[in-house]
């Protein structure tokens, strides 16, 4: 697999506090309009937070080339709306520029580091060996590896791509992958930035006879699952937890919620309705 390295993308996750949840979703959907208003901007899409990053939003733009992504970062517009947002943000945003990224896919990591001088002979040993212990690992299904770019990425990056959420925890979790982590402590200067990037690539799998669904297509199939998903765990909830604090809540909420859909009814929909997401 291969990617444009002329259409620059930025990736970046914001820690939010659940209870401000609904507030930030209204703040970046004004963000990501500002973003298309850009020139040079190519597409974007925001990633709620997840089971395994429970408080983490992430929002990926790519633009056709390095000068409208820089344009865009250091527009005032952008620079009005964080500073509006910024009361709904913990700590810093961490943001990942890169050369390129493939298309979406079912469900990625992207690990980005600055490599020590004189180190990609080394690098190169390493990142061979992670790619065999990779290929012996289940639901491993592409790997992609974008060199530094002086003046557009600064930093090497390596794109996994997994099956599905649960295969991907498992490299995450895996003694391969820790030994690895060591190989690179050796060569690297800083700390290793990880995302865990993918929209609703898990929860409709292409056929091999046509394209993804259209994004409002998934947008309905969700929530038609979605709704009645939240409103039995609230339910529930007040029955038997009704003086649980509102975190708390919320994560076990989105927990249930997210399983439900991705083991139980998101499989059946997807499967009934597999004509009609086609068309």
């Amino acid at each position: 697999m291969t990617a444009d390295r002329s259409s620059p993308t930025v990736i970046v996750s914001r820690t939010v506090d659940p209870a401000n949840d609904d507030a930030f979703a209204t703040w970046v959907a004004q963000l990501v309009n500002a973003a298309y208003r850009q020139s040079g901007y190519v597409d974007s899409f925001v990633q709620r937070p997840t089971s395994g990053h429970p408080d983490e939003w992430t929002v990926v733009y790519r633009f056709a080339d390095a000068a409208s992504l820089d344009a865009w970062l250091d527009s005032g517009e952008r620079r009005e709306l964080l500073a509006a947002g910024a009361h709904l943000v913990e700590g810093s945003a961490r943001e990942q520029v890169l050369a390129g990224v493939p298309s979406d896919t079912e469900v990625r990591v992207v690990s980005s580091y600055r490599l020590v001088p004189r180190a990609e002979a080394r690098h190169l040993m390493v990142h061979k060996r992670m790619l065999e212990a990779l290929e012996q690992f289940p639901g491993f299904r592409s790997r992609e590896l974008l060199d530094a770019v002086p003046g557009v990425q600064d930093e090497t990056v390596v794109i996994l791509t997994f099956d599905s959420p649960e295969n991907l925890r498992r490299w995450l979790d895996s003694d391969d992958r820790n030994r690895i982590l060591e190989d690179l402590d050796a060569i690297t200067v800083g700390s290793l930035t990880t995302n865990v990037v993918g929209g609703f690539a898990g929860w409709f799998p292409g056929r091999s006879d046509s394209a993804e669904p259209p994004k409002w297509k998934q947008a309905l199939v969700i929530l038609a699952a979605l709704f009645p998903v939240s409103l039995t765990v609230a339910t529930l909830r007040q029955w038997l937890f009704p003086g649980l604090p509102l975190v708390p809540t919320v994560l076990v909420s989105n927990v249930i919620g997210i399983a439900v859909l991705t083991w139980l009814l998101m499989p059946t929909l997807t499967h009934a309705l597999r004509d009609w997401l086609a068309r």
